[in-house]
């Protein structure tokens, strides 16, 4: 449960403030020359703009941040909101719209600046049917990061990315609206905000999204920027960073006990000369902070919207921030449940902040609407198919109609293709059962939101054999979350003792010998496993024109129509044992 407010936040003073000035306390508004400033920081919103059970939702976090300027307001000093980054994949409206429906809502909250995660490159190029137009796609080159530089392009704050490399050339990325840091103006200081990401932060997005990129060591591209910014007159120096911490008590921000001292930002601020650096705002660990480490603040307030992160710097004008206030995560609440500081969910005591009561900013509504209708209207469009039956992933923990449906899909992609290796049901990659009745696109997107797209390999029979294999040993040990649907074979499979041993034939019969030479059609997620057993794999750049898997799954559903029951996809099945199925649980 995300803690509230309620716990106690205390003044730190700074040992090595940017003007070199100790001081044991400080407060807000107590002398002429020192200002406040709050520094809020959300992080791994992942797309959840609305609430959940009386907790987040923008309009609502809206709310809190109308009282907070406010306050600012009336003691002369000003709020900055800034985003660490992974903020727009994974809700169902944020990914329909490839995060546009987010930028509207935080270019209407007021953003300062965001970072950019490893997840804003999960949408790859623009969609061919994106629901928004844009002038970044181009169909000629598909650019695997077009998705990104569009929402880029529309959110009116800059999207940092210090450590960012285009590896063709050694140097930061420069794309519109993407830059190593920003100078903002607030309440008369030049505040300087350097952007990094956890350092091994592409190995955690699809691969073919960010070919040709690297990220670099955190520290020295922190360490270039903030001199950089000091060079160009910044009073203080922020770094908004997709890297994180965890901390579970929050009474004593100099008190580190309770938190993991190995985490990534820890190590960061303790690499930075001291006084260079006046705050960090995190994220990426969907975990917690709000300490002070080697003399520098860290905020970071949880993930999917739940909370917010904040630090009050005092600063004094002409000798930089003086001290700090960290606070514990504020979680985002319409009401206050009976315990004083959780979220309610039914009932309760209306949440205030600041002083004053907290309601939703129906700005920040009326922001999003024009994209949510967007969003409805394509969700509504119908594929011309009715399913007799509902579509289940997984039934029995072996056989999947969802999965062999995506993997007919896949086959009939691709031209040639001998035969289609697609994914398995539940947490193994579909995460949604197909309702009974005529279906629309919105459905089918729910089953499978992720811009994975087709891929084909060259494989030997063998070497087929060897992968699914490898994949039920996988899933076995997993709990057999899911085994990989198939399409153009069927799999045999017998136990020798507590071995598993497969035989793969075409759907004559027939076996498939192991010298023979197979195209394979599959996922890029499965390629990357099986691909290093391949006599043949795709170019890096052939995936950025290969087609979405999902938009695969519309287009059969579309071209076969009329009616579909459950039944037609696991008769006769695609995997068989002598046992019934005993040899694969």
């Amino acid at each position: 449960m995300v803690c509230g407010a309620a716990l106690v936040a205390a003044f730190v003073p700074l040992a090595g403030t940017a003007g070199g000035q100790q001081e044991a306390t400080a407060e807000p508004g107590g002398a002429t020359g020192r200002v406040t400033l709050s520094v809020v920081g959300t992080t791994d919103l992942h797309g959840r703009v609305f609430p959940d059970n009386g907790q987040g939702g923008l309009a609502l976090l809206g709310g809190y941040l109308r009282n907070l300027r406010a306050a600012r307001a009336a003691d002369g000093g000003a709020v900055l909101l800034l985003d660490a980054g992974d903020t727009f994949e994974s809700g169902i409206a944020s990914n329909i719209s490839e995060g546009a429906l987010v930028v509207d809502a935080y270019n209407a909250l007021g953003y300062d600046a965001l970072a950019i995660g490893n997840h804003e490159f999960d949408y790859g190029a623009v969609d061919d049917d994106a629901v928004i137009d844009t002038t970044a796609a181009d169909d000629r080159t598909p650019d695997m990061r077009g998705a990104l530089k569009a929402a880029a392009a529309r959110a009116r704050f800059p999207f940092l990315a210090a450590n960012l490399i285009d590896a063709a050339t050694g140097r930061v990325v420069q794309w519109p609206n993407v830059r190593p840091s920003t100078l903002v103006d607030a309440a008369g200081l030049r505040v300087g905000i350097v952007g990094v990401m956890t350092r091994y932060g592409l190995t955690r997005t699809i691969a073919a999204n960010v070919q040709g990129l690297d990220t670099t060591a955190l520290e020295p591209a922190v360490e270039r920027e903030a001199r950089r910014l000091r060079r160009r007159g910044a009073d203080l120096v922020l770094v908004l960073a997709h890297a994180g911490g965890a901390c579970f008590r929050f009474d004593d921000p100099t008190d580190l006990s309770s938190c993991d001292d190995d985490a990534e930002i820890f190590q960061l601020a303790r690499r930075l000369p001291p006084g260079l650096v006046d705050a960090i705002v995190a994220g990426h660990s969907h975990r917690a902070v709000a300490h002070e480490v080697a003399g520098i603040p860290i905020v970071e307030a949880y993930s999917h919207g739940r909370a917010f992160a904040r630090v009050d710097l005092i600063v004094e004008r002409g000798h930089g921030v003086v001290a700090a206030k960290p606070f514990p995560p504020q979680a985002i609440c319409a009401a206050i449940a009976a315990d004083g500081w959780s979220c309610a969910t039914d009932g309760g005591t209306p949440a205030s902040y600041e002083g004053a009561s907290v309601a939703p900013d129906a700005s920040i509504v009326a922001a999003m609407q024009p994209v949510l209708d967007q969003v409805n209207r394509w969700r509504a469009e119908p594929l011309g198919v009715t399913l007799e039956t509902p579509l289940p992933r997984n039934p029995d923990g072996i056989e999947s109609p969802l999965g062999n449906l995506f993997a007919d899909a896949i086959l009939a992609s691709v031209p040639g293709a001998d035969l289609a290796i697609g994914m398995g049901g539940r947490r193994a990659g579909l995460r949604r059962d197909l309702p009974a009745g005529a279906l629309t696109r919105g459905p089918l997107y729910d089953v499978f939101a992720f811009d994975n797209r087709v891929v084909t390999l060259v494989m030997t029979g063998a070497q087929v054999q060897q992968a699914l294999a490898r994949e039920l040993t996988r899933e076995l040990a997993r709990g057999l979350r899911g085994i990989p649907s198939v399409s153009g074979i069927r799999v045999r499979a017998a136990c020798a003792g507590v071995y598993r041993q497969i035989e793969i034939v075409r759907p004559s019969g027939v076996p498939v010998g192991p010298e023979e030479t197979l195209v394979v059609a599959t996922t890029d997620f499965f390629a990357r496993r099986a691909g290093r057993d391949a006599i043949a794999v795709p170019p890096a750049a052939a995936l950025a024109s290969a087609p979405l898997v999902r938009e695969a799954a519309a287009d059969w559903l579309s071209a076969r129509g009329g009616r579909l029951d459950a039944a037609d996809l696991v008769t006769p099945p695609r995997w068989e044992t002598h046992e019934g199925g005993a040899c694969l649980r």
